[in-house]
């Protein structure tokens, strides 16, 4: 109930884009987030994790609404989409989470992304 009044939920459809281990405590919080909402986890391979134009397609191709990583995966990715002004209108809510985000790569994606 928290990650739904938290992060608004409500307001849209949850297509969220699953990248945690099964074996890892986020895993828990991302079946939470989809089914709680009635939405939907997209499972990304392991090998696509890591590239940022097949993680994009991923993105791109299930419409995911919902994209939640580390800083490390998150702030590459990211510039990588500003650098080929690839197309990530669907996603309403990008999370950084299991370490800590330096304050100028935040400003970054707020002032790139909103």
């Amino acid at each position: 109930a928290a990650y739904r009044r938290d992060y608004r939920l409500s307001q849209f459809p949850v297509r969220l884009l699953q990248l945690a281990s099964f074996s890892f405590d986020v895993f828990v919080g991302d079946i939470a987030r989809a089914l709680y909402n009635g939405g939907t986890m997209v499972i990304c391979p392991k090998d696509d994790r890591i590239d940022p134009s097949r993680l994009h397609g991923w993105i791109r191709d299930y419409q995911i609404t919902v994209f939640e990583s580390t800083p490390a995966l998150i702030v590459p990715f990211m510039q990588h989409v500003y650098e080929h002004g690839l197309d990530m209108s669907s996603l309403e809510l990008l999370i950084t989470s299991s370490d800590s985000c330096s304050v100028t790569d935040y400003r970054v994606l707020q002032e790139r992304f909103g």
